[in-house]
């Protein structure tokens, strides 16, 4: 009887234990999920908005549509800026009422809903859906804003309406290229008569057909091309296609082609406005616009300045031991897996290998100068630099002598070279790199100091 009675009091309890989770807890969160879609001003999917205008009631709207990647149709023809109009969709998707003001208000005034300041229409899966924002506001940093009831006024937050409020300058490309960095397989300079062309070689290497005996250096024509896809405009000068003449952009002062994939693309760069930019216009940009006039003090004017004259071609992992002598101390670090000790010096503590590895770097960076090099001087026992760096079985990777450090405010100093056991010769490289080279080994001999 006792167990009959226990079942039946468990059975209750499941049943309300089950009741209580049901309609408690699921329940409640099924009716919280449904408030919070309620709050969401539209229930779309940015994948499926394919076309997109804002009228902020002065000027024209602004209107673009997908194809492929984001247009600008209307007032000009122009690439998108992608991020900028995903920012926008993505916002729009999730927009959220803070609270409902009137469900059907009869006068919108009020609310600056009558002439709004900005009136948002956007096509998602062939319907037209409208978001209008109004005025400010008194209490809090929220927007009167209205969906496609027109006149249900509810608030949204400050923060959303400052995506939402963009101008033409904001919602177009300020890129130049469009093509992939990476697949760039041919570059094309002009200065007037000046043309410097360079090719891709086996995916990895560049050369110069018109001088297939110089050297390329990589790394440098890397930072060109990096250089030119981060180029953005600064400012557009839409109606200026009839005085490109006068801003140097016909004919261009310089004038850079890039090809990938068979696509050409050009940049073309013309007079310099001080503390302004340069004037620019690429291939798909109405008129012209501004860029940093840094620019051209980056630009390589002759392939001198893409030339590899880098001392030494060697990998960290290579080096096995160094050799350091610094005005009359001299000692030998050795690699010992992945530590480096001092040898001859029990008192010296061992060095951390970041400034062992930051003097090899410094020792792979090292280029002489372009143009004639430096008279040979008798060489002298005494040195305010020497190094010297070994690979394995002892054998020599490089020897560097530097006789005496530049002072601040010279160009250029003399550093002599030799490669494994080649007779070593005497090379102009600017001051800062051997200022650089003489305070790294210092510190590594005396990291405290």
């Amino acid at each position: 009887m006792r167990t009959r009675t226990a079942l039946i009091y468990l059975t209750v309890f499941l049943v309300l234990a089950g009741y209580f989770y049901y309609f408690e807890v699921v329940g409640r969160r099924a009716r919280t999920e449904q408030e919070e879609a309620a709050r969401h001003l539209f229930q779309v999917d940015t994948a499926q908005i394919t076309a997109l205008q804002l009228d902020k009631g002065e000027g024209k709207p602004i209107h673009l549509i997908k194809n492929g990647h984001w247009q600008i149709v209307e007032p000009i023809r122009s690439r998108g800026d992608e991020f900028t109009v995903e920012s926008l969709l993505t916002t729009l998707e999730s927009l959220k009422m803070e609270r409902e003001v009137e469900a059907a208000a009869q006068d919108l005034q009020p609310y600056g809903l009558d002439q709004p300041m900005l009136h948002l229409s956007f096509l998602a899966a062939g319907s037209r859906h409208q978001l209008r924002i109004g005025a400010k506001a008194v209490v809090v940093n929220q927007y009167y804003a209205s969906g496609d009831q027109e006149n249900r006024v509810v608030l949204i937050s400050g923060a959303k309406q400052q995506i939402l409020n963009r101008g033409l300058f904001d919602l177009r490309s300020k890129e130049f290229f469009t093509v992939n960095s990476d697949e760039v397989d041919r570059i094309e300079i002009q200065r007037g008569k000046n043309k410097l062309l360079l090719t891709r070689v086996g995916g990895e290497s560049w050369l110069a057909p018109a001088a297939v005996e110089v050297k390329i250096k990589t790394p440098k024509v890397e930072r060109f091309l990096g250089l030119l896809f981060r180029l953005r405009a600064k400012r557009f000068l839409d109606n200026e296609e009839g005085n490109l003449a006068r801003l140097g952009l016909d004919p261009a002062k310089i004038r850079i082609q890039i090809t990938a994939k068979e696509k050409t693309e050009t940049l073309l760069l013309g007079n310099m406005r001080k503390d302004q930019g340069t004037y620019a216009k690429g291939g798909e940009f109405p008129g012209a616009a501004m860029v940093d006039e840094k620019l051209l003090a980056e630009l390589p004017r002759t392939l001198s300045d893409l030339e590899d004259r880098t001392l030494l071609v060697f990998d960290l992992g290579q080096v096995q031991a160094l050799t350091l002598v610094l005005a009359d101390e001299a000692d030998r670090l050795e690699r010992n897996e992945d530590t480096w000790n001092w040898l001859g010096d029990g008192q010296r503590k061992d060095p951390e290998n970041w400034r062992v590895n930051s003097m090899l770097w410094n020792l792979q960076e090292l280029e002489y100068l372009p143009g004639d090099f430096p008279r040979e001087q008798s060489s002298a026992d005494n040195k305010e630099l020497g190094l010297v760096l070994y690979s394995e079985n002892d054998e020599k990777l490089g020897t560097f002598s530097l006789a005496e450090v530049p002072s601040e405010k010279t160009v250029r100093g003399v550093l002599r070279f030799s490669k494994a056991n080649e007779t070593a010769r005497a090379y102009w490289l600017s001051g800062e790199s051997l200022r650089e080279l003489h305070e790294n080994a210092k510190k590594l001999l005396a990291p405290e100091s």
